[in-house]
């Protein structure tokens, strides 16, 4: 007599498979994320590296976050960290984190396919191409890569040799994958997706967000709280980067909880941005480098220098 299996024995084994799959699936994820989190933080070691070589090459000496190309405006363009350093990278990839790869975004001001610039991109006008990578995955941390666009602008760029504690001040960090937290304003460029601007976790000291085009010297920067960090970020991701703090440019959870950060010594490693945040070991700059006098950071509660 042949004999099969019973609906309740088929319904159990089911059960069982939906089960192991339920627990397995978020571990395979995971593991997946971990190696685009290896992956990404190769692409950083070779960006640090090439930083390092520019710096070399120009008496130890950090490049600007981006410059006008003609001193002035943005009507013909600029020039960009990813573009000053593409000669000792020699290769686009190394610029796109493999989870924006995979989500099929990251920023970019050329319009080139899978991604389009949104309108009123300075790279969408007639005969104007900035020079930065294709495509962009990772922004520079202001105070140590400033926006040097024009002689009026106070911001100066920064020597290698002026940065305490190199290995634990941070350079470059991951850009977000929100659109939202990069819409932002300029008196130059009006409303528009700024992918080529760089992030910073300070403000100022009366509690405005920091913009170096619009620094006033002897003006101290306040080191960002956690909480006020998140929340910045949380409201740009609802809204634009508008009035919010310049950390909203980041994603500090890319990978598994935390994100990969390149350091002023060429180096790089995966943080919690609670870590980073931290005054006691305060690793988005312990001065104001890129400002005139380089005034010490505060604390958040402004009772001395971040340490």
């Amino acid at each position: 007599m042949k004999r099969g299996f019973t609906l309740i024995e088929l319904l159990v084994v089911i059960a069982i498979i939906a089960t192991l799959a339920a627990i397995l699936f978020p571990v395979f994820s995971r593991a997946r994320e971990k190696a685009r989190q290896t992956s990404c933080l190769n692409n950083e070691k070779q960006i640090g590296l090439a930083i390092m070589m520019y710096a070399q090459d120009w008496d130890e000496v950090l490049p600007p976050s981006y410059y006008y190309k003609n001193g002035a405006t943005s009507a013909a363009g600029y020039v960009h960290w990813s573009g000053m350093i593409m000669p000792y990278v020699k290769n686009q990839g190394v610029f796109i984190c493999p989870t924006h790869a995979v989500k099929g975004w990251a920023p970019t001001c050329f319009t080139t396919p899978p991604v389009d610039p949104p309108a009123g991109q300075t790279s969408l006008r007639p005969g104007v191409m900035d020079d930065q990578a294709y495509r962009l995955s990772y922004v520079a941390n202001e105070l140590l890569l400033p926006r040097k666009k024009f002689a009026a602008v106070p911001q100066l760029v920064v020597g290698l040799a002026q940065v305490d504690s190199p290995a634990d001040t941070i350079m470059i960090c991951e850009y977000t994958d929100y659109i939202q937290c990069l819409l932002d304003s300029s008196p130059t460029g009006g409303d528009a997706v700024k992918s080529h601007r760089p992030a910073s976790a300070v403000k100022l000291q009366d509690g405005n967000f920091f913009d170096g085009e619009f620094y006033v010297p002897g003006t101290y920067l306040v080191a960002l709280t956690p909480d006020e960090a998140w929340a910045h970020i949380r409201a740009a991701e609802q809204s634009s980067a508008l009035g919010k703090y310049k950390i909203c440019y980041i994603n500090p959870a890319m990978h598994n909880g935390g994100s990969n950060y390149i350091f002023a010594d060429g180096h790089a490693k995966w943080l919690k941005l609670e870590a980073t945040l931290n005054p006691s070991n305060f690793m988005w700059g312990k001065r104001a480098y890129s400002c005139p006098g380089m005034l010490p950071v505060l604390r958040p509660d402004m009772s001395g220098p971040v340490q």
